[in-house]
């Protein structure tokens, strides 16, 4: 259940946003949605890098994954092959032909814009986080085609 569902005032949610990229550099949003996705919130505000989504795998192994690869950006300032290569991931610029509907609405909340091609980069699962069935599942966000949410 979100804050505001759970009785939260606006200014009580962006206080505790506050202090959440304020202490940890972003906060992670997820949107429990069938299927779900998990986006940050505070990397451009933090690191003057672009946000990060990942979609078509488990609610819990987004947000860890989205973790690990934040904490990149936190220790090195940049997000190293070697992270890439160890996940199995691949990032690619969102497209902006998928904002707008909602995908990243609690972010465009926040900074009262509209996010666009280079706000975001998607965490693409490599083939290791699916079984055969699923491998091609993965909707990829840098194809303004591709149906986001």
């Amino acid at each position: 259940m979100c804050m505001r569902c759970d009785g939260y005032s606006s200014e009580e949610i962006e206080r505790h946003s506050d202090l959440l990229i304020r202490v940890h550099g972003f906060l992670i949003q997820q949107v429990e949605a069938d299927p779900p996705w998990t986006y940050t919130i505070g990397a451009h505000e933090s690191w003057s890098r672009p946000e990060l989504i990942v979609l078509d795998i488990d609610a819990g192994a987004q947000a860890r994954l989205i973790r690990a690869v934040a904490d990149d950006y936190l220790t090195f300032a940049e997000i190293r092959p070697s992270t890439l290569e160890l996940l199995d991931i691949e990032l690619v610029t969102v497209h902006e032909a998928h904002f707008g509907g909602g995908l990243v609405a609690a972010w465009e909340e926040r900074y009262s814009l509209s996010a666009t091609t280079g706000d975001f980069l998607q965490i693409v699962p490599g083939r290791s986080w699916f079984c055969d069935r699923h491998e091609t599942m993965v909707r990829r966000l840098d194809d303004p085609s591709s149906s986001s949410g």
